[in-house]
């Protein structure tokens, strides 16, 4: 009786592994002898990482990294007053490259870091050279990040910090990130540049405001995931420093509008700006409380040249800030000029305000008849016509029966 092996090799299958092409033999180009680096020991295996210290006084861009001067402001936007108090080299300046779009599989298989300390600034990135090292390489951000650090990130809130705590539990090990500060600056760069820029990426933001110009060697990011692939088959890592490149531009870049920002925020009418940032700044000073700035900001904003709304909206702001400060006469002169361009809540303003401060109900009235001319002559968005009629009826309603009573 003929065996199952004598079968198969009658079903002409080949038994064993003697007939099966030799695996192709890595390439010789290792990671550590494109980018250098040095390996560091943690129970979990080695972890590889690449080391370079940048002196303070080497540019990138148009101006030397150097930590902020003054951090008052951007502490207010992060809502978090440790920021304005910790020391330059408590900040920590991180961006991760990953493996792409596998669902809860992505892996951050670069992880590069910044720190400002003595005499310049020093980057250290963590690599994967193969998955099985990933835990190594957890373990060594784990003893590089402190309980009394910082986070500066951009878009780090959205992405970097979820996918390396994802991948933190993925490895049965606690993340070293909570409780720390965290100023995400892209969040800030799109409140500040929104209308100024075209875009709001980083690689945009450091040729329009930082003056860095990367060079030949630089990728774009939707290549990385790639290539990284491609290494992990082929063992080849020259085509990586480029990506280690990419990684360490990314974050001194961050470092240099950390600085930018900060600057901007602190001495905004210091240099002559653009009219939607200075406005963006002012409502940024008014939203965190510094409404004297905001003041002084949206003030020095209304000598320039404007586009009609800019210049109803920079009124609107600049009018509802006088009237918090109880300045009700400098409010008014601003509500005025509005309602002369016929906007409708600037007579509504007027109206509320000779209804409750100076209880003149027949100017109150007259202002809000105004008003209701304007919701039915001009030609008013639909939501905008059913927003202010119901309101305005009621409003004329109770002046009304104010006026009657007073008259009696």
């Amino acid at each position: 009786m003929l065996s199952l092996s004598d079968r198969l090799k009658a079903l002409g299958l080949q038994i064993g592994a003697s007939s099966l092409a030799p695996r192709p033999p890595r390439n010789e180009h290792p990671i550590e002898a494109v980018v250098g680096g040095r390996l560091q020991e943690t129970e979990f295996g080695d972890a590889f990482l690449v080391e370079r210290f940048i002196p303070a006084e080497e540019a990138h861009g148009a101006a030397p990294l150097r930590f902020p001067a003054a951090m008052e402001k951007l502490a207010a936007w992060g809502a978090d007053t440790r920021l304005a108090l910790l020391a330059p080299e408590r900040f920590v300046f991180l961006d991760t490259e990953t493996t792409g779009v596998w669902g809860s599989g992505t892996m951050a298989f670069l992880v590069g870091l910044g720190r400002f300390e003595s005499g310049g600034f020093r980057q250290t990135q963590y690599f994967l050279r193969e998955p099985i090292d990933e835990r190594a390489v957890l373990e060594a951000l784990n003893r590089t990040i402190a309980a009394e650090d910082a986070l500066v990130t951009f878009n780090g809130k959205s992405f970097d910090l979820p996918l390396l705590k994802s991948r933190y539990l993925t490895n049965g090990a606690p993340h070293p990130f909570t409780g720390l500060p965290h100023l995400d600056l892209l969040h800030l760069a799109r409140r500040l540049w929104r209308d100024l820029l075209p875009s709001r990426a980083l690689g945009d933001l450091e040729v329009a405001l930082l003056g860095v110009l990367r060079t030949q060697q630089d990728i774009p990011g939707w290549m990385i995931p790639q290539m990284y692939i491609d290494f992990l088959h082929t063992g080849d890592a020259r085509p990586l420093a480029s990506v280690f490149y990419h990684n360490s531009m990314d974050v001194l870049s961050m470092a240099s509008l950390l600085e930018h920002l900060a600057a901007k925020l602190a001495a905004p009418l210091e240099a002559v700006g653009h009219h939607s940032e200075l406005y963006a700044i002012g409502r940024l000073y008014a939203d965190t409380g510094f409404a004297e700035e905001a003041i002084g900001v949206f003030q020095s904003t209304l000598s320039m040249e404007l586009p009609a709304n800019t210049r109803y909206r920079l009124v609107e702001n600049l009018a509802c800030l006088f009237r918090r400060r109880g300045d009700y006469e400098a409010a008014l002169q601003l509500w005025e000029q509005a309602a002369t361009d016929g906007h409708v809540y600037a007579h509504v303003e007027i109206a509320k305000y000779y209804e409750h401060r100076a209880g003149d109900f027949t100017v109150a009235i007259q202002y809000t008849q105004r008003a209701i001319q304007l919701v039915e002559k001009r030609n008013l968005p639909e939501l905008e016509r059913l927003h202010w009629q119901p309101l305005l009826a009621h409003r004329l309603s109770r002046l009304e029966r104010k006026a009657a009573r007073r008259a009696i």
